[in-house]
């Protein structure tokens, strides 16, 4: 065992690992550095004396045991001690052997800061994209106005009941389909905000994966009550969870399986959203356990037009990317083998958030 600890001393992951009742058996230098603990301190101890999120996931942890998987948690504010915090990701894997059998945590620094040859790469990527897409939309309404046109003159002059009916879907789609045309090609939508509790917008989820008739998704929530109210377009973030979720089980139907979506909200404490610090945002993950997206397309999933096969749309991605930048936010995904996660940042109101944890030392 002293061979392996000495191996793992030698590496720059960040490996941390507990048995199966989540006490710290051992973690490597690089760990103790990025923890602010000592193996010495930390041996023995439950990991929560070492790190945790605003909420305990330990019912997550237990879940790993039990179910032997593992847990990915994508940019997440860990806790340690003397009240430090910071911004990072990590991974939890089961593993068993025949003398040991607990959890094996790798950390992930998300302080390093994005290249600027990466950042070029995708601005130009975003810009051909984006002229793109105004140029088809362009093309798209002049026959969708014609074939409007002839649909409306049609519905005037049909007597026949189901016929006329035909002509108004007709008119009713090519409406639909010119909206959607104006929104992903100006990106632009008229927010009517108000302060709102985003878990009340979170629970029209189940009821939506219902009304689409699969019944096989199982929705799992792992909420933060503490969460202030935001100030959101109640309608158009709806879309943006929508739009989720339909994606999500479009890549459960053609994977044939059933699936599982999971949906986390907490709070995130110093957070840079397009390049300006906030001391506190929502962040909303949106997970599932789908087969993830393709590695070529990753990287450009919320441009117009970008889909495959595990994508309904090339649509749906573009929109809910203009309706959160519209709030002031940002989306990510991140994606394997295992599943996608969206996560989503909103900014939350300084005034607000003090508000609320003043109710909340009342309430105690």
């Amino acid at each position: 065992m002293i061979f392996f600890e000495n191996i793992l001393d030698e590496l720059s992951a960040k490996i941390l690992v507990t048995d199966d009742n989540l006490d710290v058996l051992f973690l490597n230098k690089s760990a103790e550095d990025y923890l602010c603990a000592t193996l010495e301190e930390s041996r023995g101890k439950n990991i929560d004396k070492v790190f945790k999120e605003k909420i305990s996931n330990e019912l997550e942890l237990q879940e790993i045991l039990e179910k032997k998987k593992s847990l990915k948690r994508h940019i997440t504010t860990i806790f340690l001690k003397d009240n430090l915090q910071k911004k990072a990701s990590f991974t939890a894997s089961y593993f068993a052997n025949e003398e040991f059998k607990g959890i094996i945590f790798e950390f992930f620094d998300n302080s390093k800061p994005e290249s600027f040859a990466d950042k070029m790469k995708k601005r130009t990527a975003a810009s051909v994209t984006q002229a793109f897409s105004r140029g088809l939309a362009h093309e798209i309404k002049n026959p969708l106005s014609g074939i409007r046109g002839a649909a409306q003159l049609l519905a005037q002059k049909i007597e026949d009941p189901k016929k006329n009916k035909l002509a108004n879907i007709i008119l009713k789609e090519s409406d639909r389909l010119a909206s959607i045309v104006n929104k992903v090609s100006e990106n632009s939508f008229k927010l009517e905000q108000t302060f709102q509790n985003i878990h009340t917008i979170l629970e029209k989820i189940p009821a939506f994966v219902k009304n689409i008739e699969n019944q096989r998704v199982q929705i799992v929530k792992d909420y933060d009550p503490s969460l202030p109210l935001i100030e959101i377009d109640n309608s158009l973030i709806s879309q943006v969870f929508f739009n989720l979720a339909t994606n999500s089980i479009e890549a459960f139907k053609k994977n044939n399986s059933s699936g599982k979506i999971t949906i986390r909200s907490r709070v995130a404490y110093e957070v840079f959203i397009n390049n300006k610090k906030y001391n506190t945002a929502c962040q909303v993950d949106f997970i599932d356990n789908g087969p993830g997206i393709p590695d070529d397309i990753i990287d450009s999933v919320f441009f117009p037009l970008v889909s495959s096969k595990e994508i309904a749309s090339g649509l749906g991605l573009s929109i809910v990317k203009g309706i959160i930048n519209q709030h002031h936010g940002s989306i990510d995904c991140s994606s394997d083998d295992t599943g996608t996660t969206f996560t989503i940042l909103l900014p939350i109101s300084e005034i607000n958030f003090e508000k609320t944890k003043a109710s909340e030392g009342i309430n105690g």
